[in-house]
């Protein structure tokens, strides 16, 4: 099976970090300092191709991983498997694996709540944080309980069906994911053969159950019901991109955020911009993140 999601440039290979190995696409030199990219659901490393290219000419080593059970990333089986933990884990496996104490996060959508966690849980490992369009873990637990936000979030309860939310988002050639995910972008955001490739890796079987199962892991139904769980404040270097054009987050979601990071914070507004954000307005995301590292250097 040939690979999927590949940057142009960039250098391809596994990576084990513990208990999977992850495929990483990297770009910039060997011994730059390191800027890991984590994306979302439902897309690939392949989401961060245009930041990846300028933080490599830049001179950092941008770090793409295809999260576990994306991409080309290994896939275990079983919705344990995706708890916070285990994902968290692959953070931290994935800076020691490249041979430094430390590394420049950079996360959306779940990548971003992974980012988020790790710096709040583990900030020694992580130099700076970086956020497009992602909330804190605890500001999203809060939000669910608002009701503006719960009708935008309508999706995690449908997502916790197996085999209904695969087969609903597959199905015709994957037109309920089309409406889902490409049509909530500007036109030109995802071209043809960006949607056939973003389309077919979740193809591939068993890749759309594992995409599911962070949801199913992290935000079961029960969780709708129950405080939101303690974490200790982000200290680290922070700048939060955000998107006010998202279809599926609300204002409060970011104002949420910000209460949750007591260290250094930017917060750049993206105006006019949908949730995917760094595809979208690549420039714009970009030159934020250059400027946060130049800042932080």
């Amino acid at each position: 099976m040939s690979t999927i999601g590949d940057i142009p440039g960039a250098r391809r290979r596994r990576v084990d970090v513990g208990q999977v190995e992850l495929s990483v696409q990297e770009m910039g030199p060997g011994d730059g300092v390191p800027v890991i990219l984590w994306h979302g659901f439902p897309e690939l490393g392949y989401s961060w191709r245009h930041q990846a290219a300028a933080l490599g000419e830049a001179g950092f080593l941008a770090v793409v991983p295809d999260l576990r059970g994306y991409g080309e990333s290994d896939r275990p089986e079983g919705t344990a498997a995706y708890g916070f933990p285990h994902l968290m884990g692959d953070v931290v496996g994935l800076i020691n694996a490249l041979g430094h104490d430390s590394a420049h996060l950079a996360g959306h959508d779940w990548g971003g709540s992974l980012a988020w966690a790790t710096s709040a849980l583990a900030p020694e490992r992580v130099r700076s944080l970086m956020i497009v369009n992602s909330p804190h873990p605890v500001a999203s637990a809060e939000c669910r309980q608002v009701p503006e936000q719960q009708q935008k979030s309508w999706y995690m309860l449908l997502f916790q069906f197996p085999g209904v939310a695969e087969e609903w988002l597959l199905k015709d050639d994957a037109a309920n994911l089309a409406i889902f995910v490409f049509d909530t972008a500007a036109p030109g955001t995802f071209g043809p053969d960006e949607r056939r490739m973003f389309t077919d890796a979740l193809m591939r079987p068993g890749a759309m159950t594992a995409a599911l199962e962070y949801y199913r892991a992290n935000i079961p139904p029960g969780n709708w019901l129950k405080p939101p769980p303690a974490m200790p404040p982000v200290t680290v270097p922070t700048t939060i991109m955000w998107a006010d054009a998202d279809a599926y987050m609300t204002p409060l979601l970011l104002e949420r955020s910000i209460t949750k990071v007591e260290g250094p914070l930017e917060v750049v507004m993206l105006e006019g911009v949908s949730h995917w954000a760094q595809q979208e307005a690549p420039d714009r995301v970009t030159a934020a993140m250059l400027d946060h590292l130049a800042r932080i250097a």
